[in-house]
C-alpha cells in the first residue's frame, strides 16, 4: 500500500493573529510530526513548548544551512555570508555574537530611549498634521524600526528602500531562485562597502568598535560583512512586523487598550504578552540533526531536518491557560519562546523591549481614539514571508 501523503507546509490560517489550527490538530495526534515542504523536503515540525525549549538548547541539532537536511523557506540554495552567527553552530556562533552582546546591555539600551522617544515624537508630529487617518505599517512601523536600526549602527535612512526591498525578495517564498540569487548578492555587496567605509573610517558605534575587533583578529573582512546584515536586517524588520501586528492587536482587544492608557506602567507585562501571542516567525526555525535524538517519542535520525515553530510553543496549553486569549494579565507571558532559548536567544531583545513599549506608550496617548479604518480580516497579511506581518495598517482617529 502506498504510504499516506504528509501535509504539505507552510499550513494555512484561519485566524490572522492565530497560527495555523493544524499545528495544534496533528500535535495532539503525534507530538512531533512530519510535514512535506515546497522543496520537497519531509521535516520534522516542533510545537509543543517543552520540545521546543529541548531543541533550541541540543547540540546536536545543527542551525548550519551546510549540514546534511537542514532545511530551507527560500527558493534557490543561496548560500547565507559569514559572519551571519543566527545560522551558525560553535564555535563561530559563540566567538561571534561576544563580539557584539555588550552593545545591547540593558543600560545602554534603556540609554537610547529618549531617542526612540524623538524618532517616536516626529513621526506621530507628521501623522498629526497629515489629517486624520494613516497606513501604520508604511508611515509609523516601518520607518520607526528603520530608523532606530540605522542610528544605532550609523547607516544612512536613505539607505532604507535598498536594503529593505532586497531582503524582502529574498524572504519570499514567492521569488524565483534567480531573483533569490540576484538579490542576496546586491544587498552583500550593499554591506561589503558598508563595511569597507567603516574600516577605511572608523566611527565611534557599534561597527566601529567592531572594527577594533578586526583589527585585534578577532573577525575577518567577510565575517564583519555577514555580522553587520545580520544586525541591521534582524533588527528592522521584527520591530516593523511587531509594531504593525501589536497596534492591530490591541485596537482589537479596545477594553484592555484602554487600561493600558489609564496606566502605562501596565505596558511592559502587556507587551510580554504581544510577544506571546503574535511570534512574528511565521517559517519555523530550521534545524538539522547530526546524531539521533528522541523527541516527543519520536526517533529524529542523523541527516533529518526540522522545523521549530515559535509561534505553536506560545501557544501551548500545557504552559499558557486558553492560549489563544489575548490577555495583558496572565500570570506568565514572559515564559514565551518569542525571543527563541538557550545559546541562540535573540541579543537585540532588550532593544525590542524598550522600542515596543515606547511606542506603544506614545502612539495611543497620543491618538486616543485610534482604530482600524478596515475590518482585521480584510487586511493584507505577509501570509509567504518568513516573518509574518501586516502589509498595511489603515488607522483613523
Amino acid at each position: 500500500m502506498t504510504a499516506p501523503a504528509l501535509p504539505s507546509f507552510p499550513m494555512p490560517r484561519v485566524h490572522p493573529l492565530d497560527p495555523p489550527p493544524a499545528y495544534r490538530e496533528l500535535s495532539a495526534e503525534q507530538p512531533v510530526f512530519r510535514v512535506a515542504t515546497p522543496r520537497g523536503e519531509q521535516v520534522w515540525v516542533v510545537t509543543r513548548h517543552e520540545d521546543v525549549r529541548a531543541v533550541l538548547t541540543d547540540h546536536r541539532l545543527s542551525s548550519d544551512p551546510k549540514t546534511p537536511g537542514y532545511p530551507s523557506y527560500i527558493s534557490g540554495d543561496t548560500p547565507l555570508p559569514p559572519g551571519f552567527f543566527l545560522n551558525q553552530d560553535e564555535p563561530d556562533h559563540g566567538r561571534l555574537r561576544r563580539l557584539v552582546t555588550r552593545e545591547f546591555l540593558v543600560g545602554l539600551m534603556e540609554a537610547k530611549r529618549p531617542r526612540m522617544q524623538a524618532i517616536l515624537d516626529g513621526l506621530l508630529d507628521k501623522l498629526e498634521a497629515q489629517g486624520n487617518s494613516a497606513d501604520l505599517v508604511t508611515q509609523l512601523a516601518f520607518p520607526m524600526a528603520a530608523t532606530v536600526m540605522c542610528e544605532l549602527l550609523d547607516v544612512a535612512y536613505e539607505d532604507a528602500p535598498l536594503f529593505v526591498g532586497l531582503t524582502d525578495t529574498i524572504l519570499d517564498r514567492r521569488s524565483t531562485p534567480e531573483q533569490v540569487a540576484r538579490a542576496a548578492g546586491d544587498l552583500m555587496a550593499y554591506f561589503d562597502r558598508l563595511v569597507t567605509d567603516r574600516e577605511n573610517h572608523p566611527t565611534d558605534d557599534m561597527l566601529g568598535r567592531l572594527v577594533t575587533h578586526q583589527e585585534a583578529g578577532k573577525i575577518d573582512h567577510a565575517e564583519f560583512v555577514g555580522l553587520a546584515a545580520l544586525l541591521l536586517l534582524s533588527g528592522y524588520d521584527t520591530m516593523a512586523q511587531m509594531i504593525g501586528l501589536g497596534t492591530a492587536t490591541l485596537l482589537e482587544h479596545p477594553d484592555q487598550l484602554a487600561e493600558l492608557q489609564a496606566d502605562p506602567t501596565k505596558i511592559p507585562h502587556a507587551i510580554e504578552e504581544l510577544l506571546r501571542y503574535l511570534s512574528i516567525n511565521h517559517a519555523g526555525l530550521p534545524r538539522a540533526a547530526v546524531a539521533d535524538i528522541e523527541l516527543g517519542g519520536q526517533t529524529i535520525k542523523a541527516g533529518d531536518g526540522l522545523l521549530v515553530m515559535i509561534n505553536a510553543a506560545n501557544r501551548d496549553a500545557a504552559v499558557f491557560p486558553e492560549p489563544d486569549r489575548f490577555d495583558i494579565h496572565r500570570e506568565n507571558p514572559q515564559s514565551h519562546v518569542a525571543f527563541g532559548h538557550g545559546f541562540h536567544k535573540c541579543i537585540g531583545l532588550t532593544l525590542a523591549r524598550v522600542e515596543l513599549s515606547t511606542v506603544f506608550a506614545g502612539l495611543f496617548a497620543r491618538f486616543p481614539g485610534l482604530k482600524l479604518a478596515r475590518p482585521l480580516q480584510d487586511l493584507p497579511f505577509r501570509h509567504d514571508m518568513v516573518l509574518y506581518g501586516v502589509r498595511e495598517l489603515p488607522v483613523t482617529w
